[in-house]
C-alpha cells in the first residue's frame, strides 16, 4: 500500500487547521465581547440597584440606633433585586451609618467618592446624597462575575471543539467530491496506450482541470505523430530500399559470375558503374527517409524566415553541383520577404523541390519568391505530369510515371513541412504560359515585417 496521502486529505488538513486557528481567534475575540457586555451588564445593574436603595437606607438612617452595633438595612418593598445586598451607608468622615444583612459590620476599603472602585474580593459603587451628606455603597462580587465570563467561555469553548471533527469530515468530503473530475482525468489518462491515444474528453471540468487536459492532449496529439512517423518510416525504408538493395546483389552477382567464367578475375567497368549508380540511389532514398522523419517531428521553433535568404542559401548549395551549376536561375527579390516557420525544415522542403526539378527535368529549372502573398516557386522544363495524377502524386509511394521516380517521396515531405506551417502546397503542369514542366509552389499564410 503506497504511504502516499491523497490530494483530498492534503487539502483537508490544512483547511482545517486554518479555519481552526481562525475559529478559536474568532471565539476569543467572541468571549471578549460577551465578556466586555456582561461586565457592563453588571456595572448598570449595579448603578441602578444603588440608587434604588439610597432613599430606602437615607429613612433607614433616620430611626434610632440601636444600643449596639450599627443599624440594620431592612428589605425593601416592591424591591426586584433577588440577590441579598452588599450594602453601606456612611458619613462625611467615612464612619458606617447602616449596612445590608450581606455586608461586613467594618466599612469598605474603598474611598469615598462617586465611581467604581475594585478591591480584591468586590466591584463597589459609591453613591454620594449631597443634601444629607451621606455616602452609599454597594458591592458586587466578583465571583460572581468570574462565573458568568467562565460559563461564557467554557460554552463557546464546547462548541469549537464538538464542530471541529465535524468540520474536519465535512471539508474532507467536500474535497473528495470537488476532486471527482481529477480522478475522471486521471483514469482516463490510465487508458490511454500506443494503441488508444484518442483526445481525453474534456467536458463539465473546472477551468484548471481543462487547461491541464488540453495540454495532455496536445502531448497525446504529438505523441500519436510521433509514433506515425516511426511506423511510417519502417514501412518507407522497407518499401524504397527494397529494390535498390535487390539491384546491388543481382549486379554483384552478375559480375561475380562473368568474372569466374572469363577467368580473368577482373570487373569490367562496365559493370561497376550499375553498382555505383545503384549504391548511389540507395544513399538518396535513406536521406529522403531521415528528411521525412525530420520534417514530421512534432516540435519546431518558429521564427521568421527570409524567403529570398532562405533561397540564396540553397542556390549557391546548388551551384557547387556540376548538374545544376547552369540550370538553375534565382534573381533575389528587391525586398525581404519573411515569414514565420522553422529555417531548418523549410530548406528541407525547398532543397527536395530543387533536387527532384533537376534531377527528373533537363532544361533549365527557376527558382523565385513572391511578395504577395509570400511565397516560393520552383519551375522545371521536363516532361511535366498529367493532369489526373497532380491530385495524387503527394501520397507517399505514388508516382505519376517511371521519369518521375523521385516524386514517390519528397514531395510527401514538401506537404508535410506546408501543413506544418500553415501553406499551401500546388503542383501546377504544365507551367502556366508553357507546354510543359512542373510549377511548385508553397503559399505562406501571412507575412511578418522584417
Amino acid at each position: 500500500m503506497s504511504s502516499q496521502t491523497s490530494l483530498a486529505t492534503r487539502l483537508a488538513r490544512p483547511l482545517v487547521a486554518a479555519v481552526a486557528l481562525v475559529w478559536s481567534v474568532s471565539t476569543a475575540l467572541v468571549a471578549w465581547y460577551v465578556d466586555t457586555q456582561i461586565q457592563h451588564n453588571f456595572d448598570t445593574e449595579l448603578v441602578e440597584s444603588a440608587h434604588r436603595q439610597l432613599y430606602p437606607a437615607l429613612l433607614d438612617a433616620a430611626t434610632p440606633a440601636p444600643a449596639h452595633g450599627v443599624r440594620i438595612l431592612g428589605e425593601v418593598p416592591g424591591s426586584d433585586y433577588t440577590e441579598p445586598l452588599s450594602l453601606q451607608l456612611r458619613d462625611a468622615r467615612g464612619d458606617l451609618l447602616l449596612r445590608s444583612s450581606a455586608a461586613p459590620d467594618h466599612a469598605f476599603a474603598a474611598p469615598l467618592q462617586e465611581g467604581f472602585y475594585d478591591t480584591r474580593r468586590h466591584r463597589i459603587y459609591t453613591l454620594h446624597e449631597p443634601a444629607s451628606g451621606l455616602w452609599l455603597q454597594l458591592a458586587d462580587p466578583l465571583e460572581e462575575r468570574a462565573q458568568a465570563r467562565w460559563r461564557t467561555a467554557s460554552g463557546l469553548i464546547a462548541v469549537l471543539l464538538l464542530m471541529l471533527p465535524v468540520l474536519l469530515w465535512l471539508i474532507h468530503w467536500i474535497a473528495r467530491r470537488e476532486l471527482h473530475s481529477l480522478r475522471w482525468l486521471q483514469a482516463q489518462i490510465q487508458q490511454r496506450s500506443g494503441d488508444h491515444l484518442q483526445p481525453l474528453a474534456l467536458a463539465d471540468l473546472p477551468r484548471e482541470l481543462h487547461q491541464v487536459g488540453q495540454d495532455v492532449n496536445q502531448l497525446l496529439h504529438r505523441l500519436h505523430l510521433a509514433l506515425d512517423v516511426e511506423r511510417a518510416l519502417a514501412a518507407n525504408a522497407a518499401h524504397e530500399l527494397r529494390t535498390p538493395l535487390a539491384s546491388v546483389r543481382l549486379r554483384l552477382h552478375t559480375a561475380i559470375e562473368q568474372a569466374e567464367a572469363s577467368g580473368s578475375g577482373h570487373i569490367a567497368l562496365a559493370q561497376i558503374q550499375p553498382i555505383l549508380q545503384a549504391l548511389h540511389t540507395l544513399s538518396h532514398r535513406t536521406e529522403r527517409l531521415l528528411q521525412l522523419s525530420r520534417a514530421e517531428a512534432a516540435a519546431q521553433q518558429r521564427t521568421a524566415v527570409d524567403l529570398g535568404q532562405l533561397c540564396t542559401t540553397l542556390a549557391q548549395e546548388f551551384w557547387q553541383q556540376p548538374q545544376a551549376q547552369k540550370r538553375l536561375d534565382w534573381e533575389p527579390p528587391d525586398a525581404a520577404v519573411t515569414v514565420l516557420g522553422d529555417i531548418d525544415t523549410l530548406a528541407i522542403a525547398l532543397r527536395n523541390l530543387i533536387d527532384n526539378a533537376l534531377t527528373y527535368s533537363s532544361g533549365p529549372v527557376e527558382l523565385a519568391v513572391q511578395a504577395q502573398p509570400p511565397a516560393i516557386i520552383v519551375r522545371d522544363s521536363g516532361p511535366g505530369i498529367a493532369v489526373a495524377d497532380l491530385p495524387t502524386v503527394q501520397q507517399r509511394h505514388v508516382r505519376a510515371d517511371a521519369a518521375r521516380l523521385g516524386y514517390g517521396l519528397g514531395l510527401s515531405i514538401v506537404g508535410s513541412i506546408a501543413r506544418q506551417h500553415g501553406a499551401d502546397f500546388t503542383l501546377t503542369s504544365p507551367v502556366p504560359g508553357c507546354s510543359n514542366g512542373v510549377q511548385a509552389m508553397l503559399v505562406f499564410p501571412g507575412g511578418v515585417s522584417p
